[in-house]
């Protein structure tokens, strides 16, 4: 398989930040009677942080539970303990950042902890 050359690579990144402005600032140019309300504009709010967690928990719940099997792999898979933590936080503080930065400690302190 061919791979792409330096040209393709810059407008291919160059669209990919176009495409991700647009989605970003769409809602900032819309007149304020058409801007979301109520449950939508919650919705929206909490977007990114739900786009991490489709992301995420799906491999973390892979590698934990198929290939160390339930017992002792969970105990001390760092990824899997850290989002753990990353929910506690959440669900007390109801901080997005907060919690992230919580998750984030917690696994670079679990993974020098168990030497990985």
């Amino acid at each position: 398989m061919p791979g792409y050359g330096d040209l393709e690579l810059w407008v291919l990144l160059v669209a990919l930040v176009g495409v991700t402005l647009l989605a970003r600032c769409f809602f900032l140019v819309l007149p304020a009677h058409w801007q979301p309300r109520g449950a939508l504009e919650r919705a929206l709010r909490a977007a990114p942080l739900a786009a991490l967690v489709a992301i995420t928990v799906p491999e973390i719940l892979r590698s934990s539970l198929l290939t160390e099997g339930v017992g002792w792999g969970l105990a001390t898979d760092a990824r899997l303990l850290s989002a753990l933590m990353l929910a506690a936080t959440w669900w007390a503080t109801r901080q997005g950042v907060v919690a992230l930065l919580a998750g984030c400690a917690s696994y670079l302190g679990l993974l020098a902890w168990l030497g990985r």
